[in-house]
């Protein structure tokens, strides 16, 4: 926007808000800080302030936060409480990894930081009340960084990365002979146990074949164990 641009807006503005006054420094200074934007974008937001219903004449910074409620996207036109109800129903219906791809930028923002179960499993008072608040912090930041022009916008934040597990602390780490030291008596408890399974399967084999023997030699087998004896004490009891 050029200066002469900026004084004509200036002078449709003062005839809409009364007590506005128009200067030579406030259209250079207008002209500046709308470089970027193109005068028939700023007319339209100026006619956007009127048709909301504002009473007081707009300034630089709302004429550009008007720009930017008239131009965002659908998704970034939802409210607060639009936002909670599409995070209750996707968080309800969706696992976290699905549903997060259906929300809308801003509810994902918001749904991330409070924490999915959190929305799904909470108090819904408690969690709604801390939603709706995110929700217009998230929304406000995004437009005020839509405001601002280009060389004014400061550097996008990033997350630090997440700290490598540290060990566990009083416990320092072993020496390649203690972990061949723990492998050797490790493999010596493997090899004990699979004898000891060898044992137990084989002794059931070695009884059978006692049993055999006896049942060829029942002879034997009667005297062995005095079975006469035996017979006699059923008897007489």
């Amino acid at each position: 926007m050029r200066k002469n641009e900026a004084t004509r807006l200036l002078a449709v503005i003062a005839e809409t808000w009364r007590g506005f006054e128009v200067s030579q420094g406030k259209a250079a200074i207008w002209s500046e800080m709308l470089a970027d934007v193109p005068l028939e974008t700023a007319l339209r937001a100026v006619k956007y302030l009127m048709a909301c219903g504002s009473p007081f004449p707009p300034s630089i910074s709302e004429i550009r936060r008007a720009m930017v409620e008239m131009s965002a996207p659908p998704e970034y036109q939802i409210d607060a409480l639009q936002s909670w109800l599409e995070a209750s129903l996707v968080t309800e219906g969706y696992c976290e990894e699905e549903g997060m791809e259906k929300l809308s930028p801003l509810t994902r923002e918001v749904v991330r930081a409070l924490g999915w179960y959190t929305i799904r499993e909470g108090d819904p008072e408690v969690v709604r009340g801390h939603f709706l608040k995110f929700f217009e912090m998230a929304r406000e930041r995004w437009l005020k960084e839509q405001m601002l022009p280009l060389e004014l916008r400061p550097a996008l934040f990033e997350l630090p990365e997440p700290p490598q597990p540290s060990p566990i602390r009083g416990i320092p780490p072993m020496t390649e002979e203690e972990v061949q030291e723990k492998r050797r008596r490790f493999l010596e408890t493997i090899g004990t146990l699979l004898k000891n399974l060898e044992k137990g399967t084989r002794a059931p084999e070695e009884k059978g074949r006692e049993t055999e023997d006896q049942e060829e030699r029942p002879e034997e087998f009667k005297e062995s164990f005095n079975l006469e004896e035996y017979e006699i004490f059923s008897e007489g009891d």
